[in-house]
């Protein structure tokens, strides 16, 4: 049995992510029906803890909101930031693997990563497939699955889920809350992630389609753009952007000249993270008034760090790269208040570092400080 407190420490794998290139760390990545951690928290409460606490040193803000949004638990949680695995309790059991199992060894890069989660999927839908009430806690509430849709155990469906005639679902496959599944579709050993869309006649073997994108694990091969009647999302997922930065930018778009735009702001480029920008990769502060309508539109955070190519991303050394691979880009950010208005100039990457490594709002008004002295359209 467990000590109370039970101590857990979530892995420091955020640099070798390079192929999924998740929003969340490994610890919340959904395993089944729920992220990896909860399946420790259930543990917990079936071995009697009454006290948990956490570690992690991979986007701890983001473990901290997953913690504090975690009121189903009758268990008292606790949770510290660290800088490294290390800093951890010596006694802290690792989250990389599901509770009562013994874990292989670490992954080494991406594609291990996406493995491993998928072997995690595999063992949870094995267990599952032994409860008695397996039947019953395999489909979710207010599925539509159509009579000819065949169920091949062990399988997964989540809430909300439309599976069309004629499909296959099974064995290991699990299919998110919200998707939605045409027909004639085969999905085996595989995961299909919330609200995922897949067209008739489509079949996935050993895959993960995420937002959208595919990664088919036979092959080690990501694809990032499919017809979106063949394969997508239900819903297109979009940064949060508040009401006040909307009309912020609305603002300070009609104050540099509304639609007189540079002309370097006709031509485009695209991010790292595939995102289609106007402008000038290269360029300075002539980017940013053709980028203020994506702000009011909902496409593009006011305040963050400056976008980048794949190519000015490859150019940081690693560490840098795992410390800004998840911050939100924005129009204006930290480095323009300290002269740097590019990826190219010498320090900016150090600033977006500095402010990657710090909570999203922390520097936000100095930031807008600094839109506020931007020279009006004469």
């Amino acid at each position: 049995m467990p000590s109370d407190p039970l101590e857990l420490v979530l892995p420091d794998w955020g640099g070798l992510d390079t192929v999924r290139r998740s929003p969340l760390p490994f610890g919340l990545w959904t395993i089944g029906d729920q992220c990896l951690l909860h399946h420790w928290l259930d543990h917990a409460v079936n071995q009697g803890v009454s006290r948990v606490q956490v570690f992690a040193a991979d986007r701890p803000a983001a473990v901290r909101q997953v913690l504090a949004e975690s009121l189903l638990w009758p268990l008292t949680l606790e949770f510290t930031a660290i800088a490294t695995m290390a800093d951890a309790p010596a006694g802290a059991t690792v989250v990389d693997w599901l509770p009562g199992s013994v874990a292989p060894p670490a992954p080494t890069h991406g594609w291990d990563l996406i493995e491993r989660a998928a072997a995690i999927e595999r063992a949870w839908l094995e267990r599952m497939a032994g409860e008695p009430d397996y039947a019953l806690l395999s489909i979710g509430f207010t599925c539509q699955i159509h009579p000819q849709a065949k169920l091949i155990a062990p399988y997964f469906i989540g809430d909300g889920v439309f599976i069309g005639p004629d499909c296959e679902i099974g064995p290991y496959a699990v299919i998110g809350t919200g998707s939605m599944l045409v027909g004639a579709n085969r999905v085996a050993h595989s995961q299909l992630a919330a609200r995922a869309f897949l067209g008739p006649v489509m079949a996935l073997d050993h895959c993960l389609l995420d937002g959208g994108v595919l990664f088919n694990l036979k092959h080690r091969s990501r694809l990032d753009r499919f017809e979106a009647h063949l394969l997508s999302t239900v819903d297109k997922v979009l940064p949060h952007v508040p009401l006040r930065d909307r009309l912020q930018a609305l603002l300070l778009f009609l104050r540099l000249g509304g639609g007189s735009a540079s002309a370097s702001a006709s031509a485009g480029f695209e991010t790292f993270e595939g995102q289609r920008l106007p402008g000038d990769p290269h360029a300075g502060l002539s980017n940013r008034r053709a980028w203020l309508p994506l702000v009011w539109q909902g496409k593009l955070q006011l305040y963050g760090i400056l976008p980048r190519t794949t190519e000015q991303f490859e150019m940081l050394n690693q560490d840098w790269q795992n410390l800004i691979r998840h911050a939100p880009i924005g129009v204006f950010t930290y480095a323009d208040c300290q002269g740097c208005h590019s990826p190219d100039h010498p320090e900016e990457a150090l600033h977006a570092v500095y402010q990657a490594s710090l909570p999203p709002a922390t520097l936000n008004s100095a930031i807008a400080q600094f839109s506020r002295t931007l020279p009006a359209a004469s």
